[in-house]
Parts: C-alpha cells; structure tokens; sequence
C-alpha cells in the first residue's frame, strides 16, 4: 500500500515538474477556412500583425499586400486585441484573434462591439 502511494505521489511530482514543450505562435501563413484569403501573420515589435497574401475572390475588398491586422497587442494566453480591416467591407472593426491550436486561430471582428462575425483560420502548410 505504501509502495502505490508513494509511486502516486512521484508520479504527481514528475508531471509537475516537467517542461512544457515550445508553446504554439500565430506567426506563419494562414488561409481563412472558406479559402478566399490568405495571409501571413508576423510579429511587430512586441505586437502581432497580418498582411494579406493572396486573394482568391474577386468580389473581396482585399488586395493582396494589404493590411490584416495592425498592432494586435497580447491581452491573454494565445489572445490578442487591436485592429482589423474587414475583408468584405474594406472598413477597420476591433478584433480578437485566438490560438486555438497550432493550426488554427479565429478571428472575431467587431463594429461597435455590437455586431460581431469570428471567421477560421487554418494554418498553410
């Protein structure tokens, strides 16, 4: 009985203690989950930013080289807030972008923090 306990109690202090491996980023190239836009996501001194890299829809306001997201600051673990310019509307929203898991993130993108819409993103491989 003492021998399970004390086996438990090693076993605890073993996960404890052990190193998480390397933490997921945002950076790479992304492509938005109905595949109309990609875009590569970067890092801007402390900040997160994107620029668009291809457009695969006409009808979009994106142009490729144009700017996603500006000065995203991080707000949370694998969050961050700051400025979004609205693929359909061309216009700039406030947005979060999350880290779900390495390969894929949302974006939620807000216009008065009323009306709000989160698109995927999955990362390119």
């Amino acid at each position: 009985m003492l021998d399970l306990l004390a086996s438990s109690i090693i076993a605890v202090f073993t996960g404890l203690l052990s190193v998480p491996g390397p933490s997921a980023t945002p950076f790479g190239l992304w492509q938005r989950a109905d595949a109309r836009i990609e875009a590569r996501f970067y890092p801007c001194g402390d900040n997160l930013c994107a620029r668009i890299t291809a457009v695969k829809d006409r009808s979009a306001h994106a142009k490729s080289g144009a700017s996603l997201i500006q000065n995203a600051a991080k707000t949370g673990h694998n969050m961050w807030e700051g400025a979004l310019t609205d693929i359909d509307s061309g216009k700039s929203v406030a947005a979060v972008i999350t880290l779900h898991d390495r390969d894929t993130l949302s974006l939620k993108g807000c216009t008065a923090m009323v009306f709000c819409r989160v698109d995927t993103w999955n990362r390119v491989k």
